[in-house]
């Protein structure tokens, strides 16, 4: 998947945690970057805590990596189409 000082380099610029989160999300987004997941969902899948997800979602809007439309539907914003 990722080559691993590719992957250590991330987990340092994210923080470890908010990356597993990234990478959850990416895996889950449909071909136009859409994802439906609820945060239960994420704290079953990778078993963090609500106000660690909560973190990394907001940590991700600030950096306009991901966007929420609505609770459960988020948009990431990879480039392509979402640059602006």
């Amino acid at each position: 998947m990722i080559n691993g000082k590719i992957k250590r380099l991330c987990e340092k610029i994210f923080g470890k945690k908010r990356f597993e989160i990234f990478l959850f999300l990416c895996e889950r987004a449909d071909e136009n970057n859409f994802i439906l997941v609820k945060i239960e969902d994420i704290m079953k899948e990778l078993n963090f805590s609500k106000p660690t997800i909560i973190n990394a979602f907001k940590f991700l809007e600030e950096n306009k990596i991901l966007k929420k439309h609505k609770n459960g539907f988020y948009e990431l914003l990879l480039g392509d189409k979402n640059e602006t």
